[in-house]
């Protein structure tokens, strides 16, 4: 044997590890279902989790009020792609749902999507509007260049004054003409035969992809996060929750993050952070990129558990409420999720209100946000009064919805190209500032755990 093997073989006899045994540290900032999720699929390496919250989970997080785990959302499993399907819903029991959602529209349920069930309108005039609109389209050959020109375009002016614009409107807070086209432009332009037939009473589902979903037997989603941080902690990741970073540092090839408690150093450094948060804590930024930045605009959200003595919105789950002068844009009714999610002798309804900082809601206690959104539920019929109520909870959650205005591809671009350039990649919702569901979130983690795993 060449002398040079004999003393590589005694070195690893003796524990001792050469160059091509050490594992890399990768650290990853954020402890939401992106940074978990990509611990979980990086492999060969040395990996630790920096979470500010006091438990992981960021967005897919629950919450439990009398027994009643709620998520901010609330999400549901479903995924085009078959990895990521079969990630989601293994790693924790689910069971299979079939959607259920409705519009609520001036005190009638109309079946979603709202295109494949007009008759539900029970307006001859309203009914008439939306077919024609549709079927004689001045818009139909115009560019698209925003959110409602797409709209237009694609659905003709009834869908879009009835429906599609003010639910819009209401849960950016933004005017769609200047929105850019980036969340719609997959939405595919209903065949005519459907509408016709939807016109008639005649009726067929869309978005299909959507139409069976899974979701946990019991925890909400924080049961898959915990079911993911279980696996990530059984090889070896270090999770350190509680850490506010303080700064980020380059040493040599390698970073370091200072937190309030710790100091660690990377030879790899991953974003899964909120990009809001994590520029402030970098040295050195162009101004270029700090404009970019404060321009980049989102939506914080808050969810509001309202418990009631008597169901009666009968078997459906999610119902979009586009009326601009009720305060929430969507209910859920969670006993829909299955047993676990159902409290005796009762109903749990989930509302959802946009707001951003500075506005009306914004200002709002908590008890005058719980009074609005039970003042709305008894106005449009959903409770009889007050006295129906048996509990309530509130969460407010600063980073909810991204808004895609018109600069918003642009500014982006410039603040990842700039982390790229330092070497640093990023995963998630809040980290590449992209409007993704938990499965889009799971699939660019592991599309970018598999591209560091092959060398790169």
């Amino acid at each position: 044997m060449p002398i040079w093997l004999l003393i590589i073989s005694s070195l690893i006899g003796f524990g001792i590890k050469t160059v091509a045994q050490v594992k890399k540290k990768f650290g990853i900032l954020g402890g939401g279902i992106a940074g978990l999720s990509l611990a979980h699929f990086l492999q060969d390496t040395s990996v630790a989790i920096i979470e500010k919250a006091d438990k992981v989970g960021g967005l897919c997080r629950s919450y439990e009020i009398n027994g009643l785990a709620y998520d901010v959302g609330p999400h549901i499993m479903f995924s085009k792609n078959p990895r990521v399907l079969e990630f989601m819903t293994t790693i924790t029991p689910t069971h299979q749902l079939q959607r259920s959602n409705q519009i609520f529209l001036n005190g009638k349920f109309i079946k979603y999507p709202f295109e494949n069930f007009l008759a539900m309108l029970a307006d001859p005039e309203k009914i008439e509007y939306c077919l024609n609109t549709f079927l004689h389209n001045p818009y139909k050959d115009m560019p698209a260049q925003n959110m409602l020109a797409f709209f237009l375009k694609t659905f003709g002016e009834g869908i879009t004054k009835l429906y599609l614009q003010p639910y819009n409107e209401k849960i950016w807070k933004f005017d769609p003409s200047m929105l850019d086209t980036q969340m719609v432009e997959r939405i595919p332009k209903p065949p005519e035969a459907h509408i016709i037939e939807s016109a008639k009473g005649k009726y067929s589902e869309g978005y299909t992809h959507q139409l069976n979903f899974s979701y946990p037997v019991k925890g909400g989603y924080q049961s898959m996060v915990d079911a993911v941080t279980a696996k990530d902690k059984a090889k070896g990741v270090e999770i350190k929750t509680d850490e506010t970073i303080k700064e980020i540092s380059k040493q040599g090839e390698g970073w370091r993050v200072e937190t309030a408690k710790n100091t660690y150093e990377f030879d790899r450094l991953f974003n899964c952070m909120p990009i809001h948060e994590l520029l402030p804590l970098l040295k050195g930024v162009p101004e270029e990129v700090s404009a970019a930045v404060q321009q980049m605009y989102y939506n914080s959200i808050y969810i509001v558990i309202v418990n009631v003595k008597k169901d009666t919105i009968g078997e459906h789950f999610a119902l979009m409420v586009p009326q601009s002068d009720v305060i929430f844009h969507r209910i859920s009714k969670l006993d829909f999720l299955g047993d676990n999610y159902h409290l005796p002798d009762s109903t749990s309804f989930q509302i959802e209100v946009t707001f951003r900082a500075g506005d009306k809601y914004d200002k709002l206690s908590r008890d005058e946000l719980i009074s609005r959104c039970i003042e709305d539920l008894v106005r449009i019929g959903f409770i009889s009064g007050r006295d129906q109520v048996n509990f309530t909870d509130l969460h407010r959650e600063q980073y909810a919805y991204v808004i895609y205005d018109l600069n918003h591809r642009q500014h982006t671009d410039t603040v990842l190209d700039y982390f790229r350039g330092l070497g640093i990649e990023s995963s998630g919702r809040w980290a590449e500032f992209e409007y993704m569901n938990s499965d889009k979130v799971i699939e660019h983690s592991m599309n970018l755990a598999d591209k560091i795993n092959a060398g790169n």
